[in-house]
C-alpha cells in the first residue's frame, strides 16, 4: 500500500487580487513548508495545477496588454499602475516548492469549471485522471494540502472519499489556505462529517495514519 501526498493549486495566481475576481489568499507561501514536510511521510507526491483561463479578470485584462486593457471598466495607466504585468507569475508555482518535473505526477485541471482536482467538469463525467492513477498506485493514504481550502481541497477530499471509502484521506489545515475564516471552519466540518481526518499541522500526520480512516455511522450500519 502507498501513500501519497498531493499539492492541490499551490500557484502564485490565488495571491493576486485581481486574478481573483477581487478576492485572494493572504499569504499562500506560508503553506509551502507544510507541503514540504508532509510529502516525507509519502511514498509519491503529485502536484495539481490549475490552468484555467479567467478571461473576465483584471489580471487577465492586464497581462492580454493594451487592446484587452481597454475592455475593463477600470480607468488607469497601465505602465503606472501595474509595471510588471507583462511578466504575470500567476500560474508560477509559490517559491520554495520543487519544480514541475520534480513531481512523481501532474494533473492539470480547468478550475472554471469544477473546483475539484478529479474532475474537469461539475457533472463528474470528464476525469483528470487522478483517481485512476491513485488506483494504479495501490494508494491507501492520501494527504492533502493546497489553494483553496472551502474549494478545490474539500472537493477534491470529499470525490475522493466519495470514490473509493478505503482510502484514508489527510487534511493538513496547516499547508492550505482559505479566502474566509468563516468558510474554512464550514469546509473544515463538511470534511469530518464525509469522514476525512483532518490534522492541524505535520506534527500530527504520523499519529493519523496510524489510527488509520474514521469510522462513518453510515459504514458502520
Amino acid at each position: 500500500m502507498t501513500t501519497i501526498a498531493i499539492d492541490i493549486q499551490p500557484q502564485c495566481r490565488f495571491s493576486c487580487f485581481a486574478a481573483n475576481d477581487q478576492q485572494c489568499v493572504h499569504q499562500p507561501e506560508n503553506i509551502v513548508p507544510e507541503l514540504n514536510r508532509q510529502a516525507r511521510f509519502a511514498q509519491k507526491r503529485v502536484l495539481v495545477e490549475n490552468t484555467s483561463t479567467a478571461k473576465e479578470t483584471l489580471c487577465a485584462s492586464l497581462c492580454g496588454g493594451q487592446e484587452h486593457a481597454a475592455r475593463n471598466l477600470f480607468t488607469f495607466s497601465l505602465e503606472n499602475h501595474f509595471p510588471n504585468a507583462a511578466s504575470c507569475r500567476g500560474t508560477h508555482l509559490l517559491k520554495g516548492l520543487p519544480c514541475p518535473a520534480d513531481y512523481d505526477h501532474a494533473v492539470e485541471t480547468e478550475g472554471d469549471k469544477a473546483a475539484s482536482a478529479c474532475f474537469h467538469d461539475s457533472k463528474e463525467s470528464r476525469s483528470t485522471g487522478l483517481i485512476e492513477w491513485l488506483y494504479a498506485q495501490n494508494a491507501q493514504t492520501i494527504i492533502l494540502g493546497g489553494l483553496a481550502t472551502e474549494h478545490a481541497v474539500l472537493e477534491t477530499a470529499q470525490h475522493l472519499a466519495w470514490y473509493n471509502d478505503n482510502w484514508h484521506i489527510i487534511v493538513n489545515l496547516a499547508a492550505c489556505r482559505g479566502y474566509t475564516p468563516e468558510a474554512t471552519l464550514k469546509a473544515v466540518f463538511s470534511l469530518r462529517q464525509a469522514g476525512i481526518t483532518v490534522v492541524t499541522d505535520t506534527d500530527e500526520i504520523p499519529a493519523a495514519i496510524a489510527a488509520g480512516a474514521p469510522l462513518l455511522m453510515s459504514k458502520a450500519s
